[in-house]
């Protein structure tokens, strides 16, 4: 539910932004405006390196716009892109004194910065907001599940497809929306192709033939280089080989997932 202004004077453009989280909607009203005190709102543009592999974690928060990538520098000299982070995902590790990983801006990002031990005394003082951050640490679960089943297509095109169906089930707010008819879907990539490469384990050139081999059997059309409308939805899901989608279901859930958020 939206909530309005308080009283008392305008909203903060840290109040204004954490009001649209849905993570931390059952924030107690105490634990909310603690939180808004301690949040610090940052620009990062397009490349720039977020958090360092190996550096100290001075501060934890959420992605507010734009696209965060998750790196790891593996023992060969290669990067590899394990996570893609999307609004309002949280980034950063509780507890936790250095980062295993960077954090680089893949998209122009706007971010909802903690100091991150002020967050961690936060945690500690407000079960509910320890509930959330457990939340989150459960999606981050799930999304890094999901990572390994879309790795375990040995086809560029099943790998191609299942990113696409898990992204619009898991972000479909942000990067979703209905054709004319409101009967297909129309996706949004929010990276490059290099970083989609990377991300998928392949190639830029591997990307486009599997993009080119979807448009011939017809279960694409693209609206533009990032941009593609799901001309059949069942025949992607047969690409992907992941019978954890049904595409009757899909398109249901995800009408409603974009009817909620037209709501006033």
């Amino acid at each position: 539910m939206k909530r309005e202004p308080t009283k008392s004077g305008p909203m903060s453009p840290q109040a204004a932004i954490l009001q649209h989280v849905s993570l931390l909607d059952g924030l107690k009203p105490e634990t909310r405006q603690r939180l808004e005190a301690l949040a610090d709102l940052r620009t990062y543009p397009k490349g720039a390196t977020v958090v360092a592999q190996g550096d100290g974690l001075a501060f934890v928060g959420l992605v507010i716009q734009g696209v965060l990538r998750v790196e790891k520098l593996l023992s060969d000299g290669r990067q590899q892109i394990i996570a893609l982070l999307t609004p309002t995902d949280m980034f950063g590790r509780v507890h936790a004194a250095r980062s295993d990983y960077a954090l680089e801006a893949a998209t122009d990002v706007r971010l909802c910065c903690f100091e991150r031990r002020g967050f961690e005394k936060l945690v500690s003082d407000h079960p509910d907001l320890e509930h959330a951050v457990l939340l989150s640490v459960l999606e981050e679960l799930d999304a890094a599940r999901e990572w390994v089943v879309l790795l375990a297509g040995t086809r560029v095109a099943a790998r191609l497809a299942n990113f696409l169906l898990i992204l619009s089930r898991r972000w479909p707010k942000q990067h979703v929306t209905l054709n004319g008819d409101r009967n297909r879907l129309v996706i949004t990539i929010p990276v490059d192709r290099t970083d989609l490469a990377h991300y998928l384990a392949t190639t830029v050139e591997s990307i486009s033939r599997s993009v080119q081999e979807f448009v011939r059997d017809g279960l694409i059309q693209p609206h533009n280089h990032a941009t593609f409308e799901i001309l059949d939805l069942q025949g992607l899901i047969e690409v992907a080989g992941n019978d954890e989608f049904n595409s009757v279901e899909l398109i249901k859930e995800i009408k409603r997932m974009l009817a909620a958020q037209e709501m006033p």
